[in-house]
Formats: structure tokens, sequence, C-alpha cells
């Protein structure tokens, strides 16, 4: 792998981990969370892919929950609309809830020791 790429691939791995970090500390929600983190494993493995660790339920999640307005797109429905769509994100939260908890304790554990340098 090129220098540069090791380091483009590094500050992602440091990005992705610091997204870890603030999911569990519910800094940020786990909604706009994981579409960063799906986000950043993109630009990870576009680079190299990842052999350390396996991230399906991540993309999963992020699939089950890619139809509903997150972040700041939510403004644009009302009210009724949304309490609809919560409860069924509720239903989906919780079928990951644990996994992605475990996976993101996985993340910041595993990738404690990237430099952010050739």
């Amino acid at each position: 792998m090129h220098p540069f790429d090791e380091l483009r691939r590094n500050r992602f791995i440091r990005k992705l981990r610091s997204t870890a970090i603030a999911i569990t500390t519910r800094r940020i929600g786990p909604h706009e969370g994981y579409a960063k983190m799906n986000y950043l494993i993109g630009r990870i493995e576009d680079i190299l892919p990842l052999q350390e660790i396996h991230l399906e339920v991540c993309r999963k999640y992020d699939h089950e929950i890619m139809n509903y307005p997150i972040g700041e797109e939510r403004q644009h429905y009302n009210k009724e609309y949304l309490a609809a769509l919560d409860l069924k994100l509720a239903v989906i939260d919780r079928k990951y809830q644990e996994m992605l908890q475990e996976k993101c304790l996985e993340i910041i554990e595993k990738f404690s020791d990237i430099k952010d340098r050739c």
C-alpha cells in the first residue's frame, strides 16, 4: 500500500473509532452515528478492506433505516408522520441495539493504537 493511502486509511479508521466513542457516550444519536460509520467504512474499504473486524451488523442496520428520515431531513416532515415513523424505527433500534453497542466497543478496542502517520 502506498504510504499516502495508509495515512488516509488510518485517518478514516481513527474517525470510525471516534464515531464509535461518540455513539457509546451518546454524544451523537445512533441513526446519524451509524450512517457516518457506514460512510467511513466505505472510504476505508475503498483503500483496503478491513481484515481485523467484521462490520456486517452496521451495514444491515443502515440498510434497514436508510429509508427513514434522520438528522436534519426530519424537519421536512410533520410531527404526526414522524411519530409514526419513530415507532417503526424504535423496533429496528431494539433489534440491533445490543449488537451495535458490542460492535462499537470492539471498534474502540481494536483500533486504539492506529497512528495518524505512516
